[in-house]
């Protein structure tokens, strides 16, 4: 079928629903992808991968520094990322306990970058930990306040009886 051709009627069903069947799909990419895959394991053996080894083997031993990271990850597996383990900030921030502690935290954040005190992805982590606690703060506020307006209501309903 040529590119600019539509495909037949018969391989779509009145929805237009490939049929049972119908792999779909131009060339099936997954089924040609596990041909080579095979056709990779066909061509090497594992005495190609021994010889292959050994030869970076003897890379690494001469000094070559990726054959040495080569043969080190394929025999032991690759090393997993480790994270420092974090240094204290240099910033004193207010308590959290109202929206103006908040803003005021923030300025202090944003001082300390300006100033190069405090590093960006910090002051990233500070700002969204000062945003979560503004977002608690307003919560709370609001069910104070509809609290306050439902106690009020129920009082105007008990007078009206």
């Amino acid at each position: 079928m040529a590119k600019n051709e539509k495909p037949e009627a018969a391989q779509r069903d009145e929805r237009g629903r490939f049929t049972k069947g119908n792999p779909g799909g131009p060339g099936g990419a997954r089924r040609k992808s596990c041909e080579l895959r095979r056709a990779i394991e066909d061509a090497i053996s594992s005495e190609h991968v021994q010889a292959i080894m050994r030869r970076a083997a003897r890379m690494a031993l001469e000094g070559d520094l990726k054959a040495m990271q080569f043969v080190v990850d394929r025999a032991c597996g690759k090393a997993a990322a480790t994270q420092a383990d974090p240094e204290p900030l240099e910033v004193q921030l207010p308590a959290l306990d109202s929206a103006a502690d908040c803003k005021q935290a923030v300025q202090t954040i944003l001082d300390g970058v300006c100033n190069g005190t405090l590093p960006q992805d910090a002051a990233k982590l500070l700002v969204t930990a000062v945003q979560a606690r503004l977002r608690a703060i307003e919560v709370d506020e609001i069910e104070e306040r509809l609290r306050r307006v439902e106690e009020s209501a129920d009082l105007h309903q008990g007078r009206r009886r």
